[in-house]
């Protein structure tokens, strides 16, 4: 117990006398700011990868919603109902400003076998790490900003 008593207190004056005291201090000061970007940026990807799903499902609820019967007619969903169920299905995720295009545009033309596509693009910004690629970068506007998109066909059965 003696010895290795004896053996800390010189390796602590050895560490002292070479001046080793703030080595850690200064080890975290560079690795922790690295660590916290790289969470930040998984979050970040994370958040944009939740979207990109969100947008998916709502391409393909909209094109259900343009190719299956609503009445008891038999007449199938319109384009105003599709775009707003799109809609509707983005607003429950709190994602505004989609674009959704649904061809062909013409409602005559949404027949037995034809094939409806509907596609939904939304505008994406990064919001932690954008300004910090754009900082680094010396880049405005481009890093940050991307546009997720899908597009979802269905064919009219």
């Amino acid at each position: 117990m003696k010895t290795i008593r004896s053996w800390r207190r010189a390796l602590w004056r050895r560490a002292r006398r070479h001046g080793e005291s703030g080595q850690a201090l200064a080890e975290i000061a560079i690795a922790l700011p690295l660590l916290l970007l790289m969470l930040i940026g998984i979050w970040e990807f994370a958040r944009a990868y939740q979207i990109q799903q969100v947008v998916v499902n709502a391409a393909r609820e909209g094109a259900r919603e343009v190719v299956l019967p609503t009445g008891t007619g038999g007449s199938t969903g319109t384009i105003a109902t599709a775009t707003a169920t799109v809609n509707n299905y983005l607003a429950s995720g709190a994602i505004s400003g989609a674009t959704v295009t649904i061809t062909p545009a013409d409602e005559s033309a949404h027949e037995t076998g034809t094939a409806i596509t509907v596609d939904v693009s939304v505008p994406y910004s990064f919001a932690l790490i954008g300004p910090l690629i754009e900082l680094a970068t010396g880049n405005s506007g481009g890093p940050g900003d991307i546009t997720l998109s899908s597009r979802a066909t269905m064919r009219h059965e």
